[in-house]
């Protein structure tokens, strides 16, 4: 972690608290269009209602990148969890993290 600019740190830090914070109820449930979900740029994680954040991820558009199928829900599917424990909470990002690459 030595390898990132502090600002890039306490602003990871910050979107990562912002998801887990994120109350359940919420967040985005799981369906086959996620309509619910910004077609645009940002940070998206798959919470589980007990178990917490399962995974998270970036997207140039969450809406599509959970549209066209996504590991972590096939990981749920797999180890039978309920698909009503488990829910998409996500945060918008500028166009400017888009160009952050360390």
């Amino acid at each position: 972690m030595d390898d990132y600019p502090d600002f890039v740190l306490k602003e990871a830090l910050r979107l990562l608290d912002l998801l887990s914070a994120a109350p359940f109820s919420d967040c985005a449930p799981l369906t086959r269009k996620f309509n619910e979900l910004p077609p645009r740029l940002g940070i998206y994680a798959c919470k589980h209602r007990g178990l917490g954040i399962l995974y998270i991820g970036k997207s140039n558009s969450i809406r599509a990148r959970l549209r066209c199928g996504h590991k972590a829900l096939g990981w749920a599917f797999i180890d039978r969890m309920d698909p009503n424990d488990v829910r998409i909470a996500y945060t918008p990002l500028s166009f400017e993290w888009n160009r952050v690459s360390y």
